[in-house]
């Protein structure tokens, strides 16, 4: 995950879902977390990674999982995390290539009540996985997400 609230009042903000989407999409690796793919964003966009975004399976439910202890500021805290399950969701208006629009609450964890994952830039998972880590690779998808941080 890349914080791009940086990029706010700037032409860059009305396209880094696309910009970075075509980037991840012409690099060599499909790994996210690819140290190479991370420096063109920093260099093309001054962006770095803050964390990492990918699904766990709790009592027999998929939940949602947006975890900032590993990395970026806020590297070493155990509450910089949420595990979410959706409330609503939306199809994209962009074209149904781009993975749903979704409002989340929390679950369990610090980092946010409520996430908001909008401005989706593809990321439909395939028809089936061989196991997370490619349900992790193939879902992977440029999103602005507004989280709302606990008082």
């Amino acid at each position: 995950m890349f914080d791009v609230s940086c990029l706010f009042g700037t032409p860059k903000f009305d396209t880094i879902q696309s910009d970075s989407f075509n980037l991840w999409n012409t690099s060599p690796s499909n790994d996210p977390l690819d140290g190479g793919l991370a420096q063109q964003m920093q260099t093309q966009f001054n962006l770095t990674v803050d964390g990492q975004h990918y699904f766990v399976e709790q009592n027999g439910n998929l939940s949602a999982v947006w975890d900032l202890t590993s990395s970026g500021p806020f590297s070493g805290n155990p509450g910089a995390i949420v595990f979410a399950h959706p409330i609503q969701t939306a199809d994209s208006p962009d074209g149904p290539d781009n993975i749903a629009w979704v409002e989340l609450k929390k679950d369990s964890g610090e980092l946010a009540n409520t996430i908001y994952r909008i401005n989706t830039v593809k990321g439909q998972p395939p028809s089936s996985v061989s196991s997370s880590v490619d349900w992790c690779l193939s879902c992977s998808n440029n999103v602005i997400l507004f989280i709302v941080f606990p008082r």
